[in-house]
Formats: C-alpha cells, structure tokens, sequence
C-alpha cells in the first residue's frame, strides 16, 4: 500500500469518530431545544390561568392571545401601531409580563357613580363660570 494512502486512511480512521461524536452533539442540542420548547408550550397551553381569546397585559400592552402553538404563542397587540401579531418562543414565556385581565370594570363604579361625579364636576365647573362673571350677571338684574 503506498504511504500516501496509507496516511489518508489513518487520518480518516482519527477523524470519523470525532466527526460523528460532533454530529451527535449538535443533533442533541438541537432536539433538547425543541423539546424543552414543545415542553414549555404543553404546560402553557394546559394552564387553566390562560386559554386562547383571553384578553391578557403583555410587556405593558394590551393583548389578546390568538394561538398557543407546540413551540410558539401567538399574541395579537394593540399597540400605538395597530393591531400587531407578536410570536413568542413557549421558552420565552415564563420569562414575560404577563398579566391576565379577569374584568376591566371590577374596580370601576357603577354607571349611576360615575353620572353623580360627571354632574359635580358640571356644577363645580358652572359655579366657577357664574362666580367669574357675577358683575356681568348684576348688572343685568339691576338692568344697567
């Protein structure tokens, strides 16, 4: 066998092993990435805290949750841009601000409370107008 040949195969007989042991990690990494994303997606999806179509606060912006996927969540976002759609690796999730909204009026008062504010806040708003111009008003009841 000639030398040259001869030391092709040793170094073939050397590199295969490694080759191969890098092509198993890299495949590893990849597969554990994905699992821990699939993973991630299952216990957001089976959380009964959020379901798709809730209205929820992401990051600070209202947003509804459109799908939750095997490795991604899509979230529809109302934001200074529109309606935009925001596609969230499950892995990310955990990591988010995320706060569902249960009922926007729960705190707020009732629609009779708020008609007695508003109508305060017209008479404040009248009393000051009437107290501003109240030498025009007497003049006009003495008929000057």
């Amino acid at each position: 066998m000639d030398p040259v040949n001869s030391a092709s195969l040793e170094l073939t007989e050397y590199l295969v092993p490694w080759i191969a042991l890098l092509i198993s990690l890299v495949v590893t990494m990849w597969i554990k990435d994905w699992v821990s994303g699939f993973v991630k997606g299952m216990q957001f999806r089976r959380n009964p805290a959020f379901q798709e179509g809730d209205h929820v606060i992401l990051d600070g912006h209202p947003s509804v949750i459109v799908k939750v996927g095997m490795t991604e969540t899509v979230f529809g976002v109302y934001s200074d841009k529109g309606y935009t759609w925001r596609y969230v690796p499950n892995i990310r999730i955990p990591y988010l601000k995320l706060e569902k909204i249960v009922n926007p009026e729960l705190h707020l008062d009732s629609p009779q409370e708020k008609a007695r504010k508003l109508q305060t806040l017209i008479d404040i708003g009248q009393d000051e107008m009437i107290k501003n111009n109240k030498d025009a008003i007497d003049k006009l009841k003495n008929g000057n």
